[in-house]
């Protein structure tokens, strides 16, 4: 896929002008609108998932990120069908879900550190308001794919105090207990996870760093999440399709063993057949089992 930077921030203004509210799933409970940060005259928000079942009287919580190439997409990418049956079935087994928004990155002004500190700002007012919302401050997920599986990652793995965001949060400790991402870059230095895929082309970094990896190295080491991997990090869940043209499925087998060589508890399943967003004609296993599997992953790290 040939990237040209001019396309890319057209583009990006044009989706970001848009908020379309589709139609929600009639059998899940939706609050929507809440703004949990504003950033000049631009309010973020997110969507909030209320379990289905009352099982618990503080509910544990997973956050969604949605992907779209760090410069497109919305929370209501969570309504695709192979991601809105994650939330349906956690929602059933007591866990409440957020997606959420954060600033898309075009490089003038916004970087994927942007979007990083966004993502955080919403965890953190979500712990912050946890008894507000019925939620257990403590068992707390991320979920999310492609672009939004790096930022999954960076919320779960980064220490927060380097990516300070709304003083009114900066207070808020959270501790995450698991991540799960689907098809996520994990370096953007590393030049074999590059291969076959998207970042071949270096201006590919333009908007998510606001200049070329040589002269951005330094943010570029921040921004990648297996730079962030230590004995004390929450378990990791990863899934990706091997025939990914967008991303190498290299990435989450470097994502495995990074952490396999610090002592994470990490899973790491590779979809044979699959591209990127799980797509083909005959993959292995289906998107029905790699969502079953997310499931179990949250179940186990957030409920057992």
């Amino acid at each position: 896929m040939r990237f040209h930077a001019a396309a890319f921030l057209v583009c990006s203004a044009t989706l970001a002008a848009q908020d379309p509210a589709p139609r929600m799933p009639e059998d899940l409970k939706v609050q929507s609108g809440i703004v949990f940060k504003q950033v000049g005259e631009k309010k973020l928000d997110l969507l909030l998932f209320e379990p289905l079942e009352k099982k618990f009287e503080k509910a544990p919580l997973v956050v969604y990120i949605h992907g779209g190439g760090w410069g497109g997409g919305d929370k209501y990418k969570i309504l695709r069908r192979d991601l809105i049956e994650v939330i349906r079935t956690l929602n059933h087994q007591g866990v409440a879900c957020a997606s959420i928004e954060y600033r898309l990155a075009d490089g003038a002004p916004a970087t994927a550190f942007d979007a990083v500190v966004d993502c955080k700002d919403a965890v953190r007012f979500l712990v912050k308001n946890a008894a507000e919302y019925g939620l257990d401050p403590g068992r707390v997920g991320t979920f999310g794919s492609s672009a939004g599986g790096h930022l999954t990652l960076m919320t779960a793995l980064a220490d927060d105090k380097q990516f300070p965001g709304d003083p009114d949060l900066a207070d808020t400790e959270v501790k995450i207990r698991c991540v799960a991402a689907y098809y996520p870059l994990v370096s953007f230095l590393d030049p074999e996870l590059k291969q076959g895929g998207n970042f071949e082309n270096p201006r590919r970094m333009l908007p998510l760093l606001g200049g070329l990896l040589e002269e951005k190295r330094e943010l570029a080491t921040l921004l990648s999440p297996i730079e962030h991997i230590t004995s004390d990090s929450p378990a990791i869940f990863v899934a990706h399709g091997d025939s990914d043209k967008v991303l190498s499925y290299r990435n989450a087998e470097r994502l495995r063993d990074v952490a396999g060589e610090n002592g994470v508890d990490v899973e790491c399943l590779i979809v044979r057949g699959a591209d990127h967003g799980f797509g083909g004609d005959a993959i292995e296993p289906s998107v029905a089992e790699v969502n079953r599997r997310t499931v179990d992953f949250f179940v186990k790290h957030l409920i057992d």
